[in-house]
């Protein structure tokens, strides 16, 4: 687990948006990109809140690591391997399904077809992932 701290800006339901301070930590992490950058050395965190924290109050919140490796693969490792395979697709039909052309054009049109696909169904997973509030950070303890 990953554990930082914040102050609470605004409390919705069981939800809380947390004004953190980049560490570190988040230099190395590999979601990185994905965080709400308040300013280069803030950032806005959306986070479950059962510990019942209010408006103003200092917190520690954890996110989980498998949780960002996970971030990590669906973002970049699963587009690269769809654009990969559209590649490959490419060279081994390129002859079949279009006699005449050329491979390379063919193989390149289909990695980059396949990579918005892939993108396309990352981004769906990710809709369904928001509303399950699968990788949200959550609020441990109020400090």
């Amino acid at each position: 687990m990953i554990e930082e701290e914040g102050r609470i800006i605004e409390v919705k339901g069981e939800t809380a948006f947390i004004k953190a301070e980049r560490t570190t930590s988040c230099d190395k992490c590999m979601a990185k990109e994905v965080c709400t950058g308040l300013t280069e050395t803030s950032m806005l965190i959306e986070a479950l809140n059962p510990v019942n924290a209010k408006a103003g109050d200092h917190v520690i919140f954890n996110v989980g690591a498998a949780t960002v490796v996970k971030a990590g693969v669906l973002l970049y490792l699963f587009p690269l391997i769809g654009f990969i395979s559209g590649i490959v697709a490419g060279q081994l039909a390129a002859d079949r399904v279009f006699p005449g052309r050329n491979p390379d054009i063919v193989s390149a049109i289909l990695g980059f077809i396949f990579l918005a696909l892939t993108a396309a169904g990352v981004h769906l997973y990710g809709r369904r992932a928001q509303k399950s509030r699968t990788y949200m950070p959550t609020v441990v303890r109020i400090v």
